[in-house]
């Protein structure tokens, strides 16, 4: 009886959910969250929210980050607060840039161009997919902003060749190798639900779907307003033809992570920033800086990748030490709040990448939902770091967390 109540209440919720989500009243990266289950059919919302396998690293991400404890100095008040930063030329408004996430068409019509706006629009920079649903250069021309372009090695060598020459040409500031993806981890959510590269959308497969798809009316409506777009627009030939099969597109032998012979090939033919994205530990991160990379993203891809790697925040530490000197370094994966933001900076970290926070956003109210969400995790970072009794975002160091990590010592604590 219980069961069905439940049931009875999540399909009000979601024929409810017909009429608009009001973005100004997301309290919370876990509301959102909860809001985009409502809002979204199960099968790609969990295509957003899982993980590999077990999903053991999906969870680790997440602990790792609630296991460090703040040291905050007290009896310190700061009228103003310094958010600010520069990463490879690039100004931010705050230490965050948008994640480059694959299908965001199919999450809502704004897509990658709502995503590259609203980013635009707080004063942090976008990362463009590879596999995004509008082209390189529609998402180019969305915003006048800075962006970066996230590279793939899809379909063959040559194709990506041609990415890299087409996001030269459009403007993109850098270019973001992505390494963790010889092949796509087995995310058994995607599996069950038949969400998968041979998958086909139609109106006919929609209806099929049943109850999931039904009892989403807003989403369906805008699905089919937007002609049920199922493709990797980027692989699309610039001269007219068939795009790459999605099909193909599972085929490890055609598309794959860059290998490091590619790396080369970018760093020799791309002008300006390159940021190797995928590096979990000092030898890659070395390997990385000897290639020529401008900095490098400590990421293992929100847990969707190789099942059972570590989080990324307790690599940071050692990655740091290895190269910080020498290189710029990013994150991503596990961040939640404003909290992993500051705990990312102060071990070392020049600034984050998030991608679920702003894609559940973008379920609820298109380029406005995103926006809500920088803008709230804008002001929980203002919060956090006069809590922590600093000024600026750059005061951040280890010593303001206690305890020790994985191969460091715990910090010792600094007068201030």
């Amino acid at each position: 009886m219980a069961g069905r109540r439940r049931a009875i209440v999540a399909r009000v919720n979601a024929w409810i959910s017909l009429f608009g989500t009001n973005v100004d009243r997301i309290s919370s990266y876990e509301d959102a969250r909860a809001k985009a289950r409502a809002v979204l059919p199960r099968a790609l919302f969990e295509y957003i929210d899982g993980g590999s396998e077990g999903e053991f690293t999906l969870r680790r991400n997440v602990e790792a980050f609630e296991q460090l404890v703040w040291r905050p100095r007290q009896a310190v008040y700061h009228e103003h607060v310094d958010t600010t930063t520069e990463v490879l030329g690039t100004k931010l408004a705050m230490p965050v840039m948008t994640a480059p996430c694959g299908g965001m068409r199919l999450v809502h019509p704004d897509g990658d161009l709502g995503l590259v706006r609203a980013a635009g629009e707080l004063g942090i920079c976008h990362i463009a997919s590879a596999v995004s649903g509008y082209t390189l250069e529609e998402i180019a021309a969305a915003h006048p902003g800075p962006k970066w372009f996230q590279l793939y090695r899809l379909g063959s060598r040559p194709m990506m060749e041609s990415l890299v020459r087409r996001a030269q040409a459009a403007g993109y500031h850098a270019i973001v190798p992505t390494v963790d993806s010889v092949m796509v981890g087995y995310r058994e959510k995607d599996y069950r639900n038949g969400f998968s590269f041979n998958m086909r959308i139609d109106l006919r497969n929609a209806l099929r779907l049943g109850p999931q798809v039904i009892t989403r009316p807003r989403w369906l409506y805008r699905y089919w307003r937007d002609g049920m777009p199922f493709e990797i627009a980027n692989t699309r030939p610039v001269d007219g033809g068939e795009a790459l099969s999605l099909a193909a597109m599972g085929r490890t032998d055609l598309s794959h992570s860059p290998t490091w012979e590619d790396i080369e090939w970018i760093r020799a033919n791309w002008e300006g920033p390159m940021v190797v994205k995928g590096i979990m530990g000092r030898e890659d991160a070395r390997r990385a800086v000897d290639a020529g990379a401008d900095g490098i993203v400590v990421s293992n891809h929100g847990g969707r990748q190789l099942e059972g790697a570590p989080a990324t925040i307790d690599v940071l530490p050692e990655i740091v030490e290895e190269v910080g000197d020498e290189t710029t370094i990013l994150l991503d994966s596990g961040i939640r709040r404003a909290n992993d933001v500051a705990r990312a900076i102060a071990l070392g970290a020049d600034a984050v990448l998030i991608g679920r926070m702003s894609v559940y956003g973008l379920a609820l109210g298109g380029q406005a939902g995103v926006t809500r969400m920088l803008k709230m995790l804008h002001h929980e970072l203002v919060r956090t770091l006069r809590l922590l009794g600093v000024g600026s975002i750059h005061d951040l160091d280890p010593s303001f967390i206690e305890g020790t990590l994985p191969g460091r010592s715990a910090p010792e604590p600094s007068v201030r």
